[in-house]
């Protein structure tokens, strides 16, 4: 009998539910709002009615398990979730899912933050396939990450390992989200892209990105920088150059810490992948150690939007023996 693991992607916005077999192909999903703001106990609601309406398109028996992607940082051993930024209200700090979904579908539960599970998804059906060592990046909004250490996925003392985007590049750079100043994700994520553009419209450089975002400098974002890069602005090729030689120094970083074989690269910049890397390679034969110079381990995903539910489905397989890759 093949084994399914029944998974959910969990976000601010949108949940994703999906049935996935043993070779990673999804063979049933669903998706719908999550819509937050309606509280902790309505969005589990929802997605354990979701979660079942989409087991119900198989036999229970060949369930071997849930598996769920959070955005959030996650104990491993608990399943509790600490501080989620997009689940607002009430409740949902230290909230474990786990029991509540035990009880309410009868299958064992197994969650993670979402970029963590991103790593599980490369490795076992992605471009990590056959790897033992490798970084998993998701460079979007945010970046995030995870790791994958001989084979297994390196959580840390409470799951928190991973957090690659909060790694200090510029000790005199820009203050982010987390708290921290100059780190990777505020120098060289799609929103650190829109806040520079922004931040050089505003002093007046010339650009076709004025037209595009009608005047409003506020309206550019990072897929409209990438585009016009490509048409050839300079402004955006400027641009486009800072972040990428930004994620080649923290790529360096974490070549240096962690020796892996590939780094895959995956969120919405990845799209923009081969525009970047001749900066990152740059980079790496800059200041990496001379003995790790000749290599070029940057990759991007395979798995595109579909990383965490892949994930997900990989974690819930872990737990039950090995995978079957594809």
């Amino acid at each position: 009998m093949t084994l399914l693991a029944l998974v959910a992607d969990m976000g601010g916005t949108n949940t994703r539910v999906a049935l996935v077999d043993e070779t990673g192909s999804i063979l049933h999903r669903r998706s719908e709002r999550t819509r937050a703001d309606a509280g902790r106990d309505a969005v589990m609601k929802r997605l354990a009615e979701a979660l079942e309406e989409v087991a119900s398109t198989a036999e229970a028996s060949s369930i071997a398990g849930v598996g769920l992607s959070v955005a959030s940082p996650v104990d491993p051993a608990t399943g509790e979730m600490y501080n989620p930024p997009n689940l607002h209200g009430e409740g949902w700090h230290l909230f474990s899912p786990k029991s509540y979904l035990q009880d309410r579908l009868g299958f064992p539960v197994s969650l993670a933050n979402d970029a963590t599970l991103g790593a599980m998804g490369e490795h076992a059906f992605g471009a990590g396939r056959g790897s033992d060592n490798m970084i998993y990046m998701t460079v979007s909004t945010g970046i995030g990450g995870g790791v994958i250490v001989d084979g297994r996925l390196y959580t840390g003392h409470k799951g928190f390992a991973g957090e690659i985007g909060h790694i200090t590049i510029d000790r005199n750079g820009p203050t982010c989200n987390c708290g921290n100043v100059g780190c990777l994700e505020v120098m060289a994520s799609g929103t650190a892209v829109a806040r520079m553009a922004h931040e050089r419209l505003s002093a007046g450089e010339a650009s076709s990105l004025l037209e595009t975002a009608e005047g409003n400098t506020s309206a550019v974002d990072a897929r409209m920088v990438a585009d016009a890069a490509k048409a050839g602005d300079s402004l955006a090729q400027s641009l486009m150059h800072e972040v990428a030689t930004n994620l080649g120094v923290g790529i360096v970083s974490l070549m240096h810490v962690f020796d892996p074989e590939l780094i895959v690269i995956g969120g919405g910049m990845s799209q923009n992948l081969d525009m970047l890397l001749p900066d990152i390679d740059r980079e790496i034969q800059r200041h990496a150690m001379a003995h790790l110079r000749d290599r070029r381990p940057v990759v991007k995903s395979e798995l595109g939007d579909d990383v965490s539910l892949l994930g997900a489905a990989a974690l819930v397989f872990s737990d039950r023996g090995p995978v079957e890759q594809k």
